[in-house]
Formats: C-alpha cells, structure tokens, sequence
C-alpha cells in the first residue's frame, strides 16, 4: 500500500520549503513526478512539474499526525497521459517505559485519483511492541487494486470489467529476537518470522483461493542502538 501513501519516493529533484511553529509544521515540495528510467546509472532530466503539500502536529511528545495531498504529472512511462492526484492522512504514536521497552503503532490512510477507473484507498495499522529482546509486531492492510494492478487482464474466469475494483485484505502477525547482547556497540542481529494471511475479493478467489497463506524467516541486520540524549 505504500503507493498509495508516499507522494513519490524515487525522482529526480526536489525542492522543498518549510515552516515549523510550536508542535506544527507545515512543508511545500515540488518534484519531478516521473519515476526514473531503466537506465539506474545515469541521471534523468529534472522536470519540476509536481507538487506536493503536508500539514504536521505534534500535540504530545508520543503523538504525530499530518495530512497531506500531491499531484504527480505522468508518474508512469507505460501511461504517460495520467496524472495521480494522491491524498494521506496518518497517525504515529511511540511510548517507551524503560531500557528497551517501547511500544510504536501507526494509522494510514491513503487516496489515489487518476491513476485507475475510479479513486482507490488504502488503509494501513500496524504496532510493534518491544520488550528487551523479543519483538512481536502486527500489521493490516487495505488496499483496492484494479485489473491491470493485479495483471488478470489476459486470466480465464468471471467476465472482467474494466473499470471493477477490488477490495484485498492482509494481516500480518510475527516476531523477532534479538541475539546480540545490549551492552555491546557493534551491529545487532535479529532472527524472526511471520505468517501473512490474505483475504481477496470473493471475484478473485478462483485465482488466489479463498484465504492464501505466506510465511518467512528472516535473519536482521540493525545498526548499533543508539541511546537516548540526557538533558
């Protein structure tokens, strides 16, 4: 879902202006709204005919919440007569209660328009919570996809509307372990999986099935912990 929630995160140049009073901060980007070419050696022209505009407010120390809309001139070499007007809104909260015990979780919402058929949403929650060593972590997500996102254009099956939706569904639950010890200042290792069980749109269930399943290990590398300043 994070296509629908960033307002591009590769292009070539960006200019960004801020302002920041108090616990708000409000910030104006412009951008070139064409992803790179194939070619990732070398640098694409600088456009600059994107725009994109996000509202912060920190009402607390543990709370952050913004807003913000972009629109993306022909972000897509394949659809280069389509501009993506992208709309997000979202919701951190991080509280921590003592040495490595923290507890982060996170509200996102996202709209693209222009892109597709019709507007599609997004919706992501997630919270991580740590206690020492062990992690265990949750994650939902929203997302609507049209045929061409999800490439069934060319499958048998129900008759395929062009201009159809469809509504997909993941939860994610998984955990982690931290080997390394907490005193040491090298790189920390992490070992951890996670299950991941989808719930397609019921027109998608002759290709997906009715509740796919996926699972992963994982082996982490995070960079050494850094200690919170001390006033």
């Amino acid at each position: 879902s994070h296509h629908w929630t960033d307002a591009t995160h590769i292009t070539f140049g960006v200019a960004t202006l801020g302002l920041r009073y108090r616990q708000f901060k409000l910030e104006g980007s412009n951008f070139t709204g064409r992803e790179p070419d194939e070619h990732r050696y070398d640098f694409d022209r600088v456009r600059a005919d994107s725009w994109a505009g996000r509202l912060s407010w920190n009402p607390t120390g543990t709370l952050a919440l913004q807003v913000s809309r972009a629109f993306i001139k022909s972000p897509e070499d394949l659809h280069p007569a389509d501009n993506v007007t992208r709309t997000t809104a979202s919701v951190l909260h991080s509280r921590s209660w003592g040495e490595r015990q923290f507890i982060s979780s996170a509200l996102v919402w996202g709209l693209n328009e222009g892109h597709g058929p019709r507007p599609a949403h997004a919706v992501l929650a997630e919270a991580n919570l740590t206690l020492g060593r062990p992690t265990f972590y949750g994650r939902y997500e929203f997302v609507q996809k049209d045929n061409e996102e999800l490439r069934i254009e060319d499958r048998s099956g129900p008759e395929i509307d062009p201009a159809r939706v469809y509504n997909i569904h993941a939860l994610t639950l998984g955990a982690s372990l931290r080997l390394t010890s907490a005193t040491t200042r090298a790189p920390e290792l992490h070992l951890g999986g996670q299950l991941t069980g989808y719930l397609p749109d019921q027109r998608l269930e002759y290709l997906y099935g009715r509740v796919p399943l996926s699972a992963s290990m994982y082996v982490r590398v995070n960079a050494p912990w850094m200690a919170p300043m001390r006033r």
